[in-house]
């Protein structure tokens, strides 16, 4: 029975390292190789910092999965999404693989980070990394609570898991991240209310408010499927120094297409989208696949034999 990485469904935690390596040429088969050990580091720095939490996973981009992989793409994996209105820009930046490390403790997160690289040496390049951290009790710098729509216990796995036992994507998930900066300067220098109106929650308690915009960010960011469940679930946390503040926004999703719904929704048009895209502009964006464990032992396996 296949095995999702650690990484994807995993519980908040207080610390957060992203690596976005490309690949250099020639090195396809020895990555592929590397990728084996993956469950290998998650297990060694588990047993051995079982206090931190830490988990993981690693994600191959929707350019890249060709390469390393041609005998087995998933079917609705696909760049990430090109959309651009007058007002709101959403770059993309691909990358060939995201490795996504938490815990709740920064030097563990520290050493996962030395050992990918050394599992990696000589095949790969670093491209950027970002580190995270939880602010206060869950919130973003802009003082609300973020993550208001992520499902809960069994509900994870569903929102964020492909659920076919006959196919390879078993128990791997569709991978989108955003790097988002906010305008805080601007931001602050609205009232209380008109925070909340633009968010559509209260800022305190985190409840939904009836008097907000139409098109407030509660009301289009916090979309439902079909079976009244979240479109996907967010592994997303604060980033920042005294420079610059924002949001790393990672989705993971069992649909292809559930991130680029939700964007489509906030982006919206020129009368009508997300009233928060007025304070904060994405820089970065990529889209990946996080294959099951299994998936990543056997292809390594095949590889070697």
């Amino acid at each position: 029975m296949a095995q999702p990485q650690s990484g994807v469904c995993a519980e908040a935690n207080l610390h957060g390292l992203h690596l976005f390596f490309n690949v250099l040429d020639g090195q396809d088969e020895a990555v592929r190789v590397a990728l084996g050990q993956c469950e290998r580091l998650q297990s060694e720095l588990s047993d051995r910092f079982s206090e931190s939490m830490v988990s993981s996973f690693v994600a191959i981009g929707a350019q890249y999965w060709p390469h390393i992989y041609p005998e087995c793409i998933p079917k609705e994996l696909k760049s990430f999404p090109h959309i651009r209105s007058h007002e709101h820009l959403m770059h993309t930046q691909p990358f060939d693989l995201l490795y996504v490390i938490r815990s709740d403790r920064e030097d563990v997160n520290h050493l996962f980070a030395q050992s990918v690289r050394h599992m990696l040496a000589g095949k790969v390049e670093l491209v950027a990394h970002i580190r995270t951290f939880r602010f206060l009790d869950g919130r973003d710098f802009n003082g609300f609570i973020y993550g208001a729509n992520t499902p809960h216990g069994r509900f994870k796995r569903q929102v964020a898991l492909v659920h076919d036992s006959e196919c390879f994507e078993d128990q791997g998930s569709y991978i989108h991240v955003q790097r988002v900066k906010f305008d805080l300067n601007r931001w602050q220098q609205l009232s209380l209310n008109d925070q909340e109106a633009i968010m559509g929650r209260s800022r305190l308690e985190n409840e939904k408010l009836e008097n907000s915009l139409a098109n407030n960010h509660a009301a289009l960011s916090e979309l439902k499927s079909t079976d009244n469940l979240p479109l996907l679930l967010e592994q997303s946390m604060p980033f920042g120094d005294v420079f610059e503040q924002g949001s790393l926004w990672v989705s993971c999703a069992a649909k292809g297409d559930a991130f680029e719904a939700l964007l489509k929704t906030r982006v919206g048009n020129e009368q009508y989208y997300d009233a928060w895209l007025d304070y904060c502009q994405a820089d970065m964006g990529a889209a990946f696949f996080a294959p099951s464990v299994q998936f990543l032992q056997k292809m390594a396996q095949l590889t070697e034999n």
